[in-house]
């Protein structure tokens, strides 16, 4: 599927959801990995992530639509709980930028969310270059 003319959200609006689902991936949560290792297949992908989120009794879920992805809003439960907040920032992120924003690490192989302009991260927290120096505060 390709996508011409894609605007690119701040993700910096998903980043509580999406660092939840970046630290669940990185623990191995079997829902959200099982997310992770659909894909190239959005639809079982989405099929996944739906089943959390309503299992779980979230209100977003992800529908088709057209050459993409969308979240809807569905009847609400109280209550959050960091698997709700990760797939909820997964959602998000696919509708907003499409599957290709959900890798695995060109190192380790760990899924991890590509929040980058353009798209262009290969490499989990881990392993990203500098990351010793972020990680110790040292720029």
């Amino acid at each position: 599927m390709t996508r011409k003319h894609v605007i690119v959200p701040p993700f910096r609006d998903l980043d509580p959801a999406l660092e939840v689902a970046e630290r669940l991936l990185a623990q191995g949560n079997p829902w959200l990995a099982g997310v992770a290792s659909a894909l190239p297949d959005e639809r079982a992908a989405a099929d996944r992530l739906n089943r959390i989120l309503a299992g779980t009794g979230a209100a977003p879920r992800l529908t088709e639509a057209g050459n993409g992805w969308r979240v809807v809003l569905v009847t609400s439960w109280p209550g959050c709980g960091d698997l709700v907040a990760g797939a909820s920032g997964l959602a998000e992120l696919v509708a907003f930028g499409g599957r290709r924003r959900i890798k695995r690490c060109a190192v380790c192989a760990e899924a991890f969310c590509d929040r980058t302009a353009g798209c262009s991260r290969r490499w989990c927290a881990g392993h990203r270059p500098h990351a010793e120096f972020r990680s110790s505060g040292v720029h």
